[in-house]
């Protein structure tokens, strides 16, 4: 209850009295098709078959923020990975698929529906939806029913432990650790986790719905969030404080949770080194990123690549293109619809033509 009430008071600081009382309508109507549909047993019995499956193990939760274009995803090969959202845009780039995938954002799954359908749900063991949204969308409407999907019940905004029940707390990434926990996970490490928002230029629904004017600066593709998408304002200090929450909610469980992402405001976990968590020999990190997708697709090998590279960023008309990993991440946003950018290996970028 008191959460429901710290939601009110925020709906009502960060986005308006409109908003709030289109959000209380909303709820209401919720609570009366929860009635008319009743329990999804087969959903909770779904549920508690996943149940500390996946016990002892660590695992990577990925946000999407700027900072993964620092981060040498490849070392994640053979680590259970969760992702959410429109990260399917990075699996051109990658070794490896994602174990889970999570969307609790009603204009995310409105705008990407077919795109989840077709791309993501094929390729990922378990994937996770609020079967009705408290703003009233039923994701069962947009999102193909099999076997791998599991629906969530984000009705009450608190943290649980007692899934399918599942507060959002304002981040899917919050969503996203007490799925990891019901799966057994008690070593989990955040990357890409940024909570850094520059100024983007959109056109305003209202304080809360907003849709993009241009390409998207605060994720890692400028295609993310690019002009025409519709998303939620972030309402950053509120995402920061609920992690708070989530700090002291699973310390209590003993979960540990650690921030490995580069740079970032995110200070709720205590930090480690991304790179500290493996130890890859040169030619191990060279057969990583042999196995990524678009060097299979154009049958070239990572040595042949270090062999060939003479140009520098600057000669952008090159096939091949090397610069600093300051310079790469400054120029992906530039060149992502051209060139493919593979690394980051020993402080440098390669870009590959597409075609």
């Amino acid at each position: 209850m008191k959460n429901l009430i710290r939601e009110g008071v925020a709906a009502i600081h960060n986005d308006s009295v409109w908003v709030f009382l289109q959000r209380i309508i909303n709820y209401f109507i919720v609570k009366v098709k929860r009635i008319l549909y009743g329990k999804n047993k087969e959903n909770i019995e779904k549920w508690n078959l996943i149940k500390n499956k996946y016990k002892g193990n660590r695992i990577f939760i990925i946000g999407n923020g700027p900072s993964l274009n620092e981060t040498p995803l490849y070392f994640l090969k053979n680590e259970f990975t969760m992702c959410f959202n429109r990260f399917g845009l990075m699996l051109e780039r990658l070794n490896w698929h994602p174990d889970f995938y999570v969307v609790t954002d009603d204009l995310v799954i409105k705008d990407t529906n077919k795109e989840i359908n077709s791309t993501i749900l094929p390729i990922v063991e378990m994937a996770f939806f609020p079967d009705i949204h408290p703003s009233n969308v039923e994701f069962t409407k947009y999102v193909d029913h099999l076997d791998n999907v599991f629906w969530l019940n984000v009705d009450n905004p608190e943290f649980s432990d007692n899934l399918p029940s599942c507060g959002i707390n304002k981040t899917v990434v919050n969503a996203g650790i007490q799925i990891a926990t019901h799966l057994g996970f008690s070593e989990i490490y955040l990357v890409g986790v940024d909570m850094t928002f520059t100024d983007h230029k959109v056109k305003k629904s209202n304080q809360r719905n907003w849709q993009s004017t241009e390409d998207d600066p605060n994720h890692f593709d400028p295609r993310y969030f690019d002009k025409g998408r519709k998303y939620h304002n972030p309402t950053v200090n509120e995402m920061l404080r609920r992690f708070e929450q989530a700090r002291d909610f699973f310390e209590k469980r003993g979960v540990k949770i650690y921030n490995a992402g580069y740079g970032g405001r995110l200070e709720a976990f205590p930090r480690v080194h991304f790179e500290s968590l493996f130890s890859f020999t040169d030619n191990e990190m060279k057969n990583l990123l042999n196995d990524c997708y678009f060097l299979k697709q154009k049958n070239l090998d990572f040595d042949s690549i270090l062999r060939n590279v003479e140009s520098c960023i600057e000669d952008i008309p090159d096939e091949i293109i090397n610069a600093s990993i300051q310079e790469g991440c400054k120029y992906i946003p530039k060149l992502i619809k051209k060139y493919i950018p593979i690394g980051p290996y020993k402080e440098r970028y390669y870009f590959i033509k597409r075609n």
